[in-house]
Parts: structure tokens; sequence; C-alpha cells
């Protein structure tokens, strides 16, 4: 039996005493520091660590109940070390931990009261969550729970697994019984561990609250005891527009941030794991993103307005991979430089960027990051109005930098090499807060349209690959083998025109891979042959299309779902035909 033959309203009476007192806040202010500290540390821990493959192993391997059983009862972390977790998110920068307090599989990564499926059955005499939790407050670290609403084990939680239960998966069971159940354990983590940062649920998929009309309840029942723990969008259906207090893209970054159906900004935090396969410990796992790609990426969620919660899925013995700890630790360094053009900063305001890089804001100051320093020491910044009064390099405050206007634009005149490769960043103090002309591609002196992949931004969802990259002089669009990774740029004409489209692309390998260009309301089929290598550019012309004048959405898109040899965009460029 799942739930101990202890009286609920007992135990609330007994843990009513340890609860965390904190007069409720604003909207505005509870989220504060969330809308500040931009970058968290995810932890996803638990049984699924024993078997080294996957969180979700118990269910995609088909493991009975009794058999993955003996893997939590031989769960025994002996190099769990509370201190060295929190040190390591301090030294990446993070100013946040959120760590499964339970996940789908049913398990208790902590002693509960209201269960026997939790640490009690494990060799392991201590509270990970409790140890972890005095760590954090010791070192001011934030500390929040991840908290699964699909339940694996427990009896009363319906839909069950269908290949367990073939025949009456949906049958049976009570969801009240286990949403009372699953309150109980908040209650736990809510009263037991000091102030909770956030709840932050996940498995809202089955619809369990939606169906039984007691998510508000949750909501309710959070903000009752800990008012001002934040809850992100899983207690609800997963989209803008809910009572939560932000988003939750996973393993993608959205192409301009997140936005309530009004049309406004709305608080979100991308979750993104290291490596590419899990979340929870992959002993089998190869590839992992790299430093630059993790860089890259938090600069990319800061820019949209979002935070980045970046995720690591300790060892059953309760250590951290050296893939995870020297990536983290890489974040670090580059953060003690640049922190200030990340933390408490606001999106950028530039719809599209002239550059390859971002931006962000604090105030007047406007933070240049560069991914690819300009050759000609020359970074156009286009459509920025302000009066620059002054500009430094974070990394070397000593070395000249000056700004001069060419019309609309800012040119940045910029002297020697990149001091960092991944990511340098030119502080612009304005003479007031940016203010900016959204940016669209134009056509040159020649009036062509050269559509640069720099100046792209691409729509994605869950499953992102592609991502842009910069090498020997080119930006470019890499690993884009995926139909739902589309780069968009927007042009203007000032009349109307036909014009010949044309792919600039490298692609190793011979075998061709179909490609398309939408251009408002045609679309433009195609494909292109290998050029000799990845790095190897060429362009294929894909056919004739007439514009109007005025702006138009251009949309590339592949048809490769998947495989190697992928083709790298450079981008695309719309010739005028006489």
């Amino acid at each position: 039996m799942v739930v101990r033959a202890l009286s609920f309203l007992a135990l609330a009476a007994f843990l009513a005493a340890a609860q965390p007192a904190s007069p409720p806040l604003p909207d505005s202010m509870r989220t504060e520091w969330f809308r500040k500290d931009k970058f968290g540390m995810f932890i996803h821990w638990g049984v699924y660590a024993e078997i080294g493959r996957h969180e979700w192993i118990r269910h995609r391997a088909q493991i009975p109940q009794a058999e993955y059983d003996k893997y939590a009862r031989r769960f025994n972390p002996v190099k769990f070390n509370a201190d060295a977790w929190v040190d390591l998110a301090k030294d990446a920068g993070a100013r946040y931990i959120v760590i499964t307090s339970k996940h789908h599989d049913g398990f208790s990564i902590y002693r509960s009261k209201v269960s026997d499926y939790d640490m009690e059955i494990t060799p392991y005499p201590g509270d990970p969550l409790k140890a972890l939790a005095d760590a954090a407050r010791r070192k001011q670290m934030r500390l929040g729970f991840y908290h699964s609403i699909m339940d694996w084990h427990h009896p009363d939680y319906r839909p069950r697994r269908a290949w367990e239960y073939p025949k009456d998966y949906k049958e049976g069971g009570d969801n009240n019984r286990y949403v009372d159940f699953m309150k109980e354990q908040l209650r736990e983590l809510l009263t037991g561990y000091g102030d909770v940062a956030m709840i932050w649920f996940d498995g809202e998929w089955e619809h369990t609250l939606a169906e039984l009309k007691r998510d508000d309840e949750i909501y309710d029942f959070i903000r009752q005891i800990q008012p001002n723990t934040l809850i992100n969008d899983r207690l609800y259906e997963r989209k803008p527009g809910n009572k939560a207090d932000f988003g939750t893209p996973e393993q993608f970054v959205p192409a301009t941030g997140l936005r309530s159906p009004d049309g406004k900004p709305i608080l979100w935090e991308a979750c993104v794991t290291i490596n590419n396969d899990s979340w929870g410990y992959n002993k089998y796992e190869t590839e992992f993103k790299t430093e630059r790609d993790l860089i890259r990426m938090l600069i990319e969620v800061v820019s949209k307005g979002g935070n980045l919660l970046l995720n690591v899925g300790p060892k059953p013995d309760g250590t951290i991979q050296d893939e995870f700890v020297t990536r983290l630790r890489a974040i670090g360094r580059w953060m003690r430089t640049n922190g200030e053009s990340i933390y408490d900063t606001t999106a950028s305001p530039f719809e599209r960027m002239s550059y390859f890089g971002r931006a962000t804001v604090k105030g007047s100051k406007l933070y240049l990051h560069v991914f690819d320093w300009p050759a000609d020491g020359k970074l156009r910044v286009a459509g920025l109005k302000n009066l620059v009064h002054k500009a430094r390099l974070l990394a070397d405050p000593a070395r000249p930098v000056s700004t001069s206007r060419d019309g609309e634009d800012v040119i940045v005149t910029l002297s020697g090499e990149a001091p960092d490769e991944t990511a340098s960043v030119v502080e612009l103090t304005l003479d007031g807060a940016p203010d900016v002309t959204p940016f669209v591609n134009r056509p040159d002196g020649k009036g062509q349209f050269r559509l640069g992949a720099e100046s792209c931004e691409i729509e994605t969802d869950f499953g992102q690959r592609a991502k842009k990259e910069n090498a020997l002089g080119h930006v470019f669009v890499t690993r884009w083998n995926r139909p739902k990774d589309v780069p968009v740029w927007t042009i203007e004409a000032p009349r109307a025109g036909r014009y010949r489209v044309e792919l600039s692309y490298a692609k190793p390998g011979a075998q061709a891979s179909a490609v398309a260009v939408e251009i408002g309301a045609a679309m433009l089929e195609g494909e292109v042959k290998g050029t000799g290598g990845d790095w190897v550019f060429r362009q294929a012309p894909l056919g004739d299309v007439d514009l109007k004048p005025g702006r138009t959405v251009v949309k590339a898109k592949t048809r490769q779902d998947g495989g190697a040899n992928p083709v790298n965009l450079e981008g695309i460029v719309l010739r005028p035909i006489r």
C-alpha cells in the first residue's frame, strides 16, 4: 500500500510548526527575483539513475513494478554531498536550483510521511532534499521542487500504463483520492524544507487535475501555505494565459519569447538538458552540447525575456559526471566576466538582429553580445536611434571602442581580436532607454535581398535541433535536419518586382536534400546537392517569385527529417530579374 495509515489532518497539524512565515507579496514583487536571476540549475535524480538510461526507463523498457522496485531498494547515494551540488550551481552562475521531489515513477526522493515509496525503503539513512535545502539556505541559494502530477506507482492514479494493464488501464482507481495524497506531499515540501522558491509541476498532459476541476484548488493550496512560492504553467494546460507565474518551453528556445493571448510578454523559463537524450542520468550518452552552445543559448534565452533552467542528471552514487561539471564551470567563467549583461536585464529591443549575436538591456545600458567578431572591425547596430555616451568591452574595459552614426544605424568600431570567440559583450551607455526602429531586410544597392542566417529567427518547438553557428567568416544555420525548425526573415520591398531565388548552403555527402522556400503565398521547392564539405558554401537556384510592395515573410524549410549530412543554411538571396 502506497499511502501510510497516518491521518492527513494529524500530519498537517504536526507539520504546521515548520511552516515558513513570509507575508504575501504582490504579483510583481513575488516574481521579482525570478525576473532578475535569469539562470537556474535543474536536477533530475531518482531510482532511474540506478539503471542509468532515462528517467522514463520503467515505461520505455516496460519494466514491471516489482522488478523496478528492486532498483529502488538498492538506491544508496553514499557520495551525495549537498554542499558540493550547491557550490557547483553557484560556480556556474546559477542563482536557483530546482530538483525532482517525485518523478513520474512515483518514487519520492525524500522521507515522506504519507508514502512508503520514498527514501525510507533505500539503504541510504538521510533525506537528500533536507540536506540540499539546508545547504541552499546556508549558501543563499534559492531552492524549488519539481513534482510530477502523473504517478505510475500510486494505486489510485489513472490512467495506468497501457502496456502494464492493457485491458483496464483506465478503469478503477480514484483520482480524487490521489489528488488528496498529492496535496499532502505538497504540504510536506512546503512546510518541512524552508522557503520554497517554486513548485515546478509536470505530467499535466494526462489532464488529471483539469478533468477533476481541481487545478485551481492546488494553486490556492500552495498560495495558502507559502504565498510567495512561484508556480509553473504545467499545473494547467501548458499554454500562455493561465494563472501560473511562468511558462516552460522544453528543449527549445521560442523564436520571439512567450506572449499572453493579448500579445503581452509573459515570464518564461526554457528547460534544457546539457546532454541530448535524457533528463536523468544516462551512462550511455555520447552527445553533449558544447560550452559554446550553452553560453550562447543562455544569452539567447535572456535576450528574448526568458530564464534558462539547465539540467543535470546525477549518478546513483550522488556525484555529477564530469561532462556536466566542466560545462557548468565554463558558463561560470564567462558569467564572472559578463554577468552584468545577463542578471537583472530585460529583453532585447530589437525584433531582429543586423549582426550575429543578441542584445540585452539594463536601464540606459544596451549590451551587445557579439558572436561573430566583424573582420573589418565595424559592427552595425541597425535602427538604434539613441545617442551613445560611452562604449566599452566588458572583457577588456581599457581597449578603445568608438561609435559613429550612419543614417538610422550606429556603427561600433572595435579593435583587435575578439576577447571571447563564444560571445564578446559590448556595453553601450545611451541617453535613455533604447529607442529602435524595427529591423527588416531591405534591398541593397543592387536591388538584391541578402537574407543571412544572422538576421533570421528559428521557429521551432520541443526537440529543436537547428541552431546558428559561425566558422571561417560564414554565419549559418546548422543541424538543420528537422522540418519543424524553420528559419524566418521579414523583407520589405519598395515596389513590386520579380526575383530569382537562390539558396546559399553547404552540404557534406553525395545524397541530395529536398528544401523549400516560402515567400508570402508562394512556395519554391527544390533539391540541393553535396558541396564537398559542411563548410564549403555554394549557391543553388530554386526558381522565380513575384513580390508585392511592402513587407513579406520568408521561410526556409527542410524536408529532411533526421539522418546524417544535413544542410548548413547560410542564407537566401533574391536577385531582381530585369
